[in-house]
């Protein structure tokens, strides 16, 4: 194997490793919002949810992407998921100040 197929790999592997952490996020989300009732204040938990699937699946449509050979430009895919990441961890930020549980 060459380095670029390695790198190629290792970056893949990263990317899947995304969608499987933002799979679980998405998951602790829709639970919170469920142990909320489903009320108006479950809104951002589920939009949070929502964008860590959408997280998810461009992972690991990337990773696919990258164990195809194409490796092309993955700079949108990478400011996609860090402004999608950061808008939820400020969600989760809101969530935690406001409903401080033990």
């Amino acid at each position: 194997m060459n380095a670029r197929s390695l790198a190629a790999e290792r970056t893949a592997l990263a990317w899947r490793r995304t969608a499987v952490a933002a799979m679980v996020v998405a998951a602790l989300f829709l639970n919170h919002s469920a142990m909320q009732g489903w009320r108006a204040v479950a809104l951002a938990p589920t939009g949070a949810a929502i964008t860590m699937a959408v997280v998810a699946v461009l992972s690991f449509s990337r990773n696919r992407a990258l164990h195809q050979g194409r490796y092309g430009r993955g700079g949108g895919a990478i400011a996609a998921t860090a402004l999608a990441v950061l808008a939820v961890a400020c969600v989760a930020a809101a969530i935690g100040f406001t409903d401080p549980r033990p």
